[in-house]
């Protein structure tokens, strides 16, 4: 599976949707919100554009996803939140992997069948796993971390495969925020 080298016009826009999710993720921690989804949006908007161009399709998919959910997190941020930490046992984990594995083999098949996707179960599980560790992440569970640790190490696999170094970059740092706020918390 060859990847087509990148473009010029598409290393700028790599690096300007990257520099663009570094200065939400910098921002979210200053506590800029509800500003700081704005470059969360743009950032994520450009990475959806180029993952559908180098045959990512779900994380294309996922990466519009994160565009609405910036708008979401803009409205949430400016309300009053509730930071009370959450956890579950571990047979609701085991229960959540369980079907989130599943819908993960479903998106890949699915993917592998009807798309001309390049990496599809890579795809499929950064994607569907992202969704379900996002949704975590905004009910303040402790366990998004150990979610966020294997999905990124496998979004830098994936993003490097297909000719997106700057993504791969980025993901291997979201790896290294996802180490520390696993050990930290």
């Amino acid at each position: 599976m060859s990847t087509p080298h990148p473009t010029t016009q598409q290393r700028w826009t790599e690096a300007t949707a990257v520099l663009l999710s570094l200065a939400y993720t910098w921002g979210y921690l200053q506590g800029w919100t509800p500003w700081c989804f704005l470059p969360a949006a743009i950032g994520a908007g450009l990475l959806a554009h180029l993952c559908w161009q180098r045959n990512i399709l779900a994380e294309a998919a996922l990466q519009g996803f994160y565009v609405a959910f910036a708008v979401y997190g803009a409205w949430l941020s400016s309300g009053t939140q509730d930071w009370t930490p959450q956890s579950q046992p571990l047979s609701w984990h085991i229960l959540a992997i369980t079907i989130t594995t599943a819908l993960t083999f479903a998106t890949a098949w699915g993917l592998k069948r009807w798309t001309q996707s390049a990496m599809p179960g890579w795809d499929a599980f950064t994607t569907i796993f992202s969704l379900w560790a996002t949704w975590l992440m905004v009910n303040n569970h402790h366990a998004n971390w150990a979610y966020w640790i294997a999905i990124d190490a496998a979004a830098i696999y994936l993003y490097a495969k297909r000719g997106l170094p700057l993504g791969a970059a980025l993901y291997a740092i979201y790896l290294a925020m996802a180490l520390v706020g696993w050990f930290s918390s």
